[in-house]
């Protein structure tokens, strides 16, 4: 068995870092170490890691832990940073591979909003939460004499109820409540503003030649003028006196 160096890894910890320089290129076409957490990690390595540094970045080399294969994910730290590894093909206990380190920065973390609602036998409250931390230890201290329910807010803006309490149908009444009024007043930031369509009506809009068009078709024509009479004057005498107008012609007297 070849003989090991430095101090031995303890089982509370991983093993000490080596840093050994390396030439330029190496660690083409190696796996790459992510720091994003997977759903399940296999292994926790706790033996020595050696660190290999070049001019393109990291790499570290690692012994297959026993009982781990292809495939299987093992987690290291390097440098107070951890990261994932996954076991290449080919690779079984006892064997020695290479890995590249991701020099990505970690992705932000998502700590969602989070409220609390209660109908203490019909006094509501409703508390706001800015973090799902916060709002867990505020319901361990929940009474449990009236319901309650805990809602988080997902990574889309939406809710959904993470713990709840009571009967069906005080729960029921909860989340309609929730819905529909106490969310918009806890998280108004997150309510649409009403979009406002502007209808330009420049186009319907006749120009001032064509109302006054309009208008002059619109009003009514003046009524006719009367027609003009001629007055006579008799100065020869007769029945009518001077300054009236002739008797009217009838034809019956003739």
């Amino acid at each position: 068995m070849p003989p090991r160096f430095g101090p031995r890894p303890g089982p509370r910890g991983p093993g000490p870092v080596v840093l050994v320089a390396a030439a330029a290129g190496t660690g083409a076409g190696l796996m790459i170490a992510s720091r994003r957490r997977p759903a399940r990690v296999h292994h926790r390595y706790t033996d020595r890691v050696v660190v290999i540094r070049s001019g393109s970045g990291r790499n570290a080399r690692i012994v297959c832990p026993r009982g781990i294969g292809p495939g299987q994910i093992i987690e290291i730290c390097v440098e107070d940073q951890v990261y994932f590894v996954t076991v290449p093909q080919g690779v079984g206990p006892g064997q020695i591979f290479e890995v590249q380190l991701s020099e990505a920065p970690l992705p932000p973390t998502f700590s969602p909003a989070a409220a609390i609602v209660s109908d203490n036998h019909g006094v509501w409250s409703r508390v706001r939460y800015e973090h799902l931390q916060g709002a867990e230890q505020a319901w361990s201290r929940q009474s449990f004499f009236h319901a309650s329910c805990l809602f988080v807010q997902s990574r889309t803006g939406s809710f959904s109820v993470f713990k709840e309490y009571g009967t069906s149908k005080a729960v029921e009444q909860i989340k309609h409540r929730f819905y529909n009024e106490f969310k918009h007043e806890l998280f108004p930031e997150l309510t649409p503003i009403p979009t406002v369509h502007v209808v330009s009506t420049a186009a319907n809009v006749p120009s001032q030649p064509e109302q006054q068009q309009a208008i002059s078709m619109s009003q009514p024509s003046a009524p006719p003028a009367p027609p003009s009479y001629e007055t006579s004057v008799n100065t020869q005498g007769g029945d009518g006196a001077a300054g009236e107008f002739p008797p009217a012609y009838d034809s019956r007297h003739t």
